[in-house]
């Protein structure tokens, strides 16, 4: 369970990253994704359609306990984070594409998580009622630090490159905060837990990857906007997963922290192998990027 001065801390690296996102764009940049809407929307579809499925399949077919198994879909039904725009960028991707995704997807989550959580979270949550409406009002929320960086990115284009820098390796060092407090405190509870919840957190991030991808291929993306695509598909936003589990299921905090504390721990690894990998593709046919944003 996170303290009080934990959770403030939390809230203030989530308010940072999302501070960061904003500081990225500017007005006519969502101007451009409607009209050049192809990738965010097969990013679209990744991240509200199969993410979701995926993570609902996992928890039945691996058994979770119901609170690991909503804790599970959450983290699938969760917008992606700034944290995949630092790994797009390491590997060679567009990193427009990535910015783009992100901040859609975190405003489509507004409706879009409480949405399916109903959908796919209702049969995990017996005994507690899940606060759609509550999830819903921290997620918008969530747009206020990112309407602030983008006044920043107005005022200063240079202190907009810093805040965006920050904010993305903020978003690491949130996710290792975490991990590492978690793991301090619950040495015995993470040795002794089942394999199945470490099968859980790296497949979801894993399945994200490779569908993200070839969902893009299929849909004729060019390679810079799969690698894209696939990372933001499989690295969700863990911080703020836990962030809502912290401030709404106060109650089944130390169930429900388990396993988005063993993803992020574990798609910092995948995403680095995965972003490696992307880095030896090369660009095979130096196709010319859309600004996304």
């Amino acid at each position: 369970m996170l303290f009080p001065l934990e959770k403030a801390a939390l809230a203030l690296m989530v308010f940072v990253i999302m501070l960061g996102m904003g500081a990225t764009l500017k007005p006519d940049d969502f101007r451009n994704v409607f009209k050049n809407p192809r990738g965010v929307l097969v990013g679209f579809l990744s991240q509200f359609g199969w993410m979701p499925v995926i993570a609902y399949i996992l928890a039945v077919m691996l058994d979770l306990p119901n609170y690991v198994a909503l804790s599970l879909v959450m983290l699938g039904a969760t917008p992606g984070g700034t944290t995949s725009n630092l790994f797009t960028y390491y590997s060679r991707g567009s990193v427009s594409l990535s910015v783009s995704m992100t901040v859609c997807s975190t405003i489509a989550a507004v409706i879009m998580m409480p949405l399916l959580l109903r959908l796919y979270a209702t049969e995990f949550s017996a005994g507690l009622e899940i606060p759609y409406q509550n999830i819903a009002a921290a997620l918008l929320m969530l747009l206020i630090p990112v309407m602030i960086g983008m006044y920043i990115r107005k005022l200063s284009a240079v202190w907009a490159r810093r805040v965006e820098l920050t904010a993305s390796v903020t978003g690491i060092v949130v996710i290792a905060f975490l991990v590492g407090i978690y793991t301090i405190r619950n040495q015995e509870l993470l040795m002794s837990t089942t394999p199945n919840y470490y099968i859980a957190a790296i497949l979801l991030g894993i399945c994200g990857f490779l569908l993200g991808y070839l969902a893009s291929w299929m849909l004729g993306l060019n390679q810079k906007e799969c690698k894209t695509v696939s990372l933001e598909t499989g690295i969700q936003n863990g911080p703020l997963t836990m962030g809502i589990i912290a401030l709404t299921f106060a109650s089944q905090e130390a169930e429900m922290m388990l396993l988005p504390s063993i993803y992020g721990l574990t798609i910092l690894m995948t995403a680095s192998l995965a972003t490696l990998f992307y880095r030896k593709m090369g660009d095979k046919n130096k196709e010319v990027e859309v600004n996304y944003a």
